[in-house]
């Protein structure tokens, strides 16, 4: 299973230029990376509560961990190369409309690290939390039910065009020399360029403490699955 966003475009709304300096290591190697990396995603609005688009995690609590109960691997070690799992997201912000015309589809700012694998337009990630939501355009159902289950997560919920600025708040973007380059295939799954393939590029990030940058170490994560 795949969880990338529903709606992926190679044309898309730029976010707010961020007033930091972006993630990035000089020499081009993989680097172990002190600060989470900003990005964001999708989730069907459901039940009182936020879910994964295709894997159907339940996200309880507003931070997540990855294991993987499909692969053939260690699954403590999601994401892994050769297999789908890890939370995914992208780097830009889902287009303005992506959402609207939808019921149930709710986009959000997450901020990820522990063992991330890096591709052209997102990443797959072994733990993100969740620091802002998207408000719908409309008022009605969706918006009451997405102003319920932001107090339970304790998250804002922001216009679009907020949205970025409060994920740079927790994180920093990750650096475009960090991201390998498009394949130049097409096709709405493969559109994201997250499939396990050579050109992605394994970094870690380590010693993030969301309410403590200083702190070593990252906190624990609620119960997690393959492909989030």
């Amino acid at each position: 299973m795949i969880d990338t966003p529903a709606a992926i475009s190679s044309t898309h709304l730029q976010a707010p230029e961020p007033q930091v300096r972006p993630i990035s290591v000089s020499d081009g190697a993989a680097p172990d990376l002190v600060d989470p990396v900003v990005a964001f995603r999708q989730w069907r609005l459901s039940e009182g509560a936020l879910w994964s688009l295709y894997s159907g995690v339940r996200w309880s609590t507003a931070e997540l961990r990855a294991t993987c109960r499909a692969g053939q691997h260690d699954p403590t070690l999601a994401p892994s190369k050769g297999c789908s799992c890890g939370i995914y997201a992208r780097y830009d912000p889902c287009p303005l409309m992506a959402s609207a015309g939808t019921p149930d589809f709710v986009a959000g700012a997450v901020v990820a690290w522990g063992r991330v694998e890096v591709h052209a337009t997102g990443m797959r990630a072994e733990h993100a939390r969740i620091v802002g939501l998207e408000q719908p355009l409309t008022y009605g159902n969706k918006r009451r039910e997405l102003d319920s289950v932001a107090e339970h997560l304790s998250v804002p919920v922001v216009p679009h065009s907020r949205l970025a600025a409060v994920g740079m708040a927790h994180g920093l973007p990750l650096d475009p020399c960090l991201r390998p380059a498009p394949s130049g295939r097409s096709g709405s799954a493969e559109s994201l360029e997250m499939a396990p393939i050579a050109a992605a590029l394994l970094i870690v990030l380590v010693g993030y403490g969301l309410k403590a940058r200083s702190r070593r170490g990252h906190e624990g994560g609620s119960a997690g699955a393959d492909a989030q």
